[in-house]
């Protein structure tokens, strides 16, 4: 070996070393991380980016927000309880309550993430491994109780929240619809249930996402008061909470 390629050799080893060395490090100042904050795999349900930063959510519902790449994170975490289903996004495998037949994940405190659309089956796959179909009961106990509402003069809907891996909602898909949305709505019911807001309306305005999403997350109450330009009606819709996840809805076509 002559002299040139001696040094090169040696440079590139010690690179190595110091990549191995600054990976070590960032292992022990994340472990010291979690140690400080309380985070441990056991308490985490899920991490997803938002805003340029990876964010993990702790059981209790605090938020930490660092500026790591997840992947740093997932290495110190088992790799048999964590699952990364899209892009910036993992979850804590016994914190599933629901997987979606279209990949939506909804999570023990309410929230949901859409899993890789590419990925579907094997999202199905992993809902009949965890058999959620027996576990996932509340949603549908809600749902069958709103049958109840079925002739209620006044529309009525139960949509379930998508959020993307930033955590910002980005669809809902109806779950429930009484009789009187399709005279509001002016598409048939069946066309509606379990079909995304942006599948049956092609042209969707999002300017009530905001507020759908702070109810399904917070349990907060919304009472919007706005234009429809999808069925071009005045409308009064009362929004609350009936399970974390879901916001339910009251429509009125206000006078014009």
């Amino acid at each position: 070996m002559n002299f040139s390629k001696f040094v090169a050799y040696t440079n590139r080893l010690c690179y190595t070393k110091q990549i191995k060395r600054k990976g070590a490090d960032a292992v022990t100042n994340l472990n010291t991380y979690f140690q400080k904050h309380g985070l441990c795999a056991e308490n985490i349900l899920y991490i997803y980016r938002r805003d340029r930063k990876t964010v993990i959510k702790r059981m209790d519902g605090e938020e930490f927000a660092l500026f790591i790449p997840i992947s740093s994170i997932l290495a110190v975490l088992p790799e048999c309880e964590f699952l990364n289903i899209s892009k910036g996004t993992v979850v804590c495998r016994s914190h599933i309550v629901n997987i979606s037949s279209d990949g939506v994940y909804t999570m023990s405190d309410g929230c949901s993430f859409q899993g890789r659309k590419r990925g579907l089956s094997s999202h199905r796959r992993l809902r009949t491994e965890m058999r959620l179909e027996d576990k996932h009961t509340s949603p549908l106990n809600m749902l069958e109780k709103c049958s109840l509402l079925d002739n209620m003069p006044l529309a009525f809907c139960v949509i379930e929240l998508v959020f993307n891996e930033d955590g910002r909602g980005v669809d809902f898909i109806f779950r429930y619809c009484n009789a009187e949305m399709e005279k509001v709505e002016g598409v048939p019911v069946e066309e509606m249930l379990n079909r995304s807001f942006y599948e049956v309306f092609r042209n969707g305005d999002k300017k009530w996402l905001v507020s759908y999403a702070d109810v399904a997350l917070n349990g907060t109450k919304h009472t919007i008061h706005d234009y429809s330009p999808e069925i071009d009606k005045n409308l009064i819709i009362h929004c609350y909470q009936p399970e974390p996840g879901y916001c339910a809805c009251v429509l009125q076509v206000a006078d014009s």
